[in-house]
């Protein structure tokens, strides 16, 4: 049965009928994607990264780690020959075989043999900064992909590890991308600590790339709704290690260790790097092609989160969306009561025809959701979830913390409603359009001056 067929059954089960004719036409309609077409990297290209990259100041080894079960051959070829095609050559790859038969062994064997790639046999084998190698350990144990993940993770010789699964791809040009990102932070005196790429699907046959995966800069809560990181990972050798994956997260354990790292050190040591760098493959067992292949996964991440939440000692639980995978916070009583680092909470301005008329605003002030029905999900998601206002929300739909009362009355020119539902259509028409968008925007500028966070919640709603 056809994957999209089988997510829209699964989702009806679970949210009804109506929900699930929205979804369809939401899917049938939006085409979110229709214009992407991923560019291979031309050869030209890829020289000039090869000989710039010799001139880069900071030349660290990148390991990339792949946990490995019984591969096809012709999908472990296809990663090999990603990752011997990368511009940036100071690479290792470190496979952890916990294959029951040889068929992973002999094709990497026989792969490095065709190339002329180093396979290493101890750690102490260490090539140079233009030779690269392939660390292949045969696993005596399967400990499942956490624990055979944490054994890859000895192997390491890298400064920093790179995550890579057994049946998918990297671009050419993908840890080339990862160092220079590091160097132009380094230049900035910002030794970054953990970076990740955007990413898309391909097909099987990995001929067909599809539903690319566009990013944000690192935001905290839109990583708490759901694992918006994902692939291409690459974090510091030591940083990993001190997490490691916990094996009771099976399924979301990159979820897991992305939310314990994120702790641990600053934003600034976090870089997004704005290019698909990976092409997940679907088949019929992956969750990219069916989510419901794999539910234990999505309850794992769920869990994953709630624990980031006790560690910060907040009064919130962890509740599934209408998406699998993807999370809302019950805060008791209420995210500002909770968190004193949220100063306003906002959300969407709908319009008489049911459609979003404002909202999350980007760094132009431009709300890019107007004019889509107020029950569409958007691209991945994403206008379904919670997530911090980087450049602000309207403040038609804000509510602020007592102290900013004054602060919202005084900007936006507006006696400030504290009730959602009494901001009826004489309240939202009080300014014009472009009025309370610029207003906004310098609220929401002057409460991050004072140290906040501005959230937008696509559940906080005022009809205009």
């Amino acid at each position: 049965m056809n994957a999209n067929v089988i997510k829209t059954l699964n989702y009806m089960k679970r949210n009804g009928i109506k929900k699930a004719v929205g979804l369809v036409k939401e899917r049938l309609t939006a085409n979110y994607d229709v214009d992407y077409s991923f560019q291979e990297l031309p050869e030209s290209t890829w020289q000039q990264q090869r000989e710039a990259a010799k001139q880069f100041e900071y030349k660290p080894l990148i390991s990339i780690v792949v946990p490995a079960y019984e591969t096809k051959p012709e999908f472990m070829e296809a990663l090999l020959d990603s990752i011997n095609g990368q511009s940036y050559e100071n690479w290792e790859l470190v496979i952890a075989d916990a294959s029951n038969s040889n068929v992973v062994e002999d094709t990497v064997k026989a792969y490095a043999m065709s190339h002329g790639i180093v396979l290493k046999t101890n750690k102490t084998d260490k090539p140079s900064e233009t030779e690269s190698s392939i660390f292949y350990q045969h696993l005596a144990k399967n400990e499942g992909i956490s624990g055979n993940t944490n054994q890859a993770l000895e192997l390491v010789t890298g400064d920093y590890i790179g995550l890579l699964d057994h049946d998918d791809l990297l671009t050419r040009d993908a840890i080339y991308e990862m160092v220079l990102k590091m160097n132009e932070a380094a230049e900035q005196g910002i030794a970054l600590q953990m970076l990740y790429s955007d990413e898309d699907k391909c097909n099987t046959s990995g001929s067909c790339y599809y539903e690319p995966n566009v990013k944000t800069r690192f935001n905290l809560d839109f990583l708490l709704s759901n694992n918006y990181i994902c692939h291409f990972l690459v974090a510091k050798t030591e940083l990993m290690k001190e997490c490691g994956f916990r094996a009771e997260y099976d399924g979301a354990q990159d979820f897991d260790i992305i939310l314990r790292m994120s702790a641990r050190i600053k934003e600034e040591e976090i870089a997004h790097v704005p290019k698909v760098l990976y092409h997940w493959r679907c088949h019929e067992a992956s969750t990219a092609a069916n989510p419901a292949s794999k539910y234990y996964a999505y309850e794992a991440g769920k869990r994953a989160v709630q624990d980031f939440v006790d560690q910060k000692h907040w009064a919130a639980t962890v509740k599934d969306t209408e998406h699998m995978g993807f999370y809302k916070m019950d805060y008791e009583p209420d995210v500002l009561t909770v968190r004193a680092d949220v100063g306003a909470v906002g959300g969407n301005v709908i319009d008489k025809d049911n459609k979003i008329a404002s909202g999350l605003l980007n760094e132009e002030g431009i709300c890019q959701m107007k004019g889509i029905p107020s029950y569409y999900s958007g691209p991945a998601n994403r206008y379904s979830v919670s997530r911090d206002a980087l450049h602000g929300v309207d403040a038609r739909t804000l509510c602020v913390r007592k102290e900013y009362i004054p602060l919202y009355e005084e900007i936006i020119k507006v006696l400030y409603e504290p009730d959602l539902k009494k901001r009826d259509k004489a309240y939202c028409n009080q300014l014009d359009e472009a009025i309370w968008r610029q207003r906004s925007r310098t609220l929401c500028n002057a409460i991050r001056a004072e140290g906040c966070k501005i959230l937008w919640d696509p559940q906080n709603k005022v009809y205009r």
